[in-house]
């Protein structure tokens, strides 16, 4: 009877440890499958560490420190801190940095509870995929150290964490290789546009100038100085079209962001219709203003010029007798300009290419022919620049409109 007693009160042990083993290890599949499946659905590496950091500290009730590059480059490390643990300072103090460095060149655990630099603090391990370090995980241990089921089941969750880096460094690979064709492809379109517009003037002050240099003896003065105002002319083109290259240059060097200082609207309309009127003397342009003050931050200069293409394009398809209208609101939190023409208008086929500066099909983009050539593309990209819109449409009494929006101080544009 005793061995029988004994025999079954071992079995039952045994059972009893077993059924504890598989709920803990059925408790743990759960957890796995349940960061899995979020993390599929997490985009971005901070959101991707929170939700790692978050997961660790309810599991363990210990604070974590997840190192996504090198400690070595004196980068903190992103810590979240569990209740009664340690905080941040201890985590990203200079020898627990030096340890995560170690595990990232070594590639092993090290730390509290291991025979590599056992005094620190927390115990780290390295995320690997393919053979690549792609960040540090460590763990505080003021608690005690990490028993060997609990760094096991670390491991799982460093596995589907390193699953879930590796998705979002393709991910960002292919979207830079996207961006980098849209940039080729827009760096081609507007060489492209470029040679078509530059041919025109060029050719103007070839002819124009050779015809001058040929025939002096028998052209008369009036003809003399009609070929001398066409070559001022072409000259002045080619300069406006330097500039524009010169501002997008500018703006996409500084990656889409410019200078921008609150600067009054009015002024910056003003300075742009005057320096209209002094190429354009004869033609009316009026100006309509509200009486507030409207302070918006631009870069006056770049603005200034988007005004004076608009302005350009409005006089070119206007007839001598037709007002040129330049008009300032505030609409919501936001500056509007419009410059409208009485003109013929913009075609319905010319619409969806207007602020391109290349159109498809071979056609030559849409506002070449307005004399502008790659002029509104420029426009468009100065105003994305500052956050604002940019449209364009044609009026029921005749003529177009343009129309583009700044977001006031205090808004953060669209």
């Amino acid at each position: 009877m005793l061995m029988v007693a004994l025999t079954t009160s071992t079995l039952t042990a045994k059972i009893k440890t077993q059924a504890k083993l598989a709920v803990q290890r059925e408790h743990r599949t759960e957890i796995l499958y349940e960061i899995n499946k979020k993390l599929l659905v997490t985009r971005g590496l901070e959101n991707i560490i929170s939700l790692t950091n978050s997961y660790i500290v309810n599991l363990f009730e210990r604070s974590v420190v997840f190192f996504s590059s090198d400690p070595e480059a004196s980068i903190d490390g992103i810590v979240m801190q569990a209740n009664g643990d340690v905080d941040e300072s201890v985590l990203n103090s200079a020898d627990e940095k030096a340890v995560a460095h170690w595990v990232f060149v070594n590639q092993k655990r090290a730390g509290s509870g291991t025979d590599t630099l056992m005094g620190a603090v927390g115990f780290y391990m390295p995320v690997l995929s393919q053979g690549k370090v792609l960040s540090v995980l460590g763990i505080s241990c003021t608690k005690g150290a990490l028993n060997h089921d609990t760094r096991q089941f670390l491991r799982m969750i460093a596995s589907q964490v390193a699953m879930a880096l590796e998705r979002q460094r393709l991910s960002d690979e292919q979207r830079n290789i996207i961006v980098e064709a849209e940039k080729e492809k827009m760096r081609s379109n507007l060489l492209r546009a470029i040679a078509h517009d530059l041919r025109t003037p060029l050719s103007g002050i070839l002819g124009a100038s050779s015809a001058i240099r040929e025939n002096k003896e028998i052209l008369d003065e009036g003809t003399r100085d009609k070929l001398n105002a066409d070559i001022q002319e072409e000259a002045q083109w080619l300069i406006r079209m330097v500039e524009n290259l010169l501002s997008v240059t500018r703006i996409n060097e500084g990656e889409s962001k410019v200078n921008k200082n609150p600067e009054a609207a009015e002024e910056v309309v003003a300075e742009a219709v005057n320096r209209i009127r002094k190429r354009f003397p004869h033609h009316k342009i009026e100006v309509f203003v509200p009486d507030e003050l409207l302070e918006v931050p631009m870069d006056g200069t770049l603005i200034a010029q988007v005004l004076i293409n608009l302005l350009e394009n409005a006089i070119k398809h206007s007839t001598d007798t037709s007002p040129v209208e330049v008009r300032l609101s505030k609409q919501g939190n936001y500056a509007v300009f419009e410059v409208a023409d009485h003109g013929k208008g913009i075609a319905k086929e010319d619409l969806p290419y207007l602020f391109t500066c290349y159109v498809p099909n071979g056609r030559k983009s849409s506002d070449s022919s307005r004399g502008m050539g790659i002029g509104l593309s420029i426009c468009m990209t100065i105003i994305k620049a500052h956050n604002g819109t940019m449209e364009a449409a044609n009026r029921k009494e005749g003529g177009a409109i343009f129309k583009f929006a700044l977001p006031l101080e205090g808004s953060d544009g669209l």
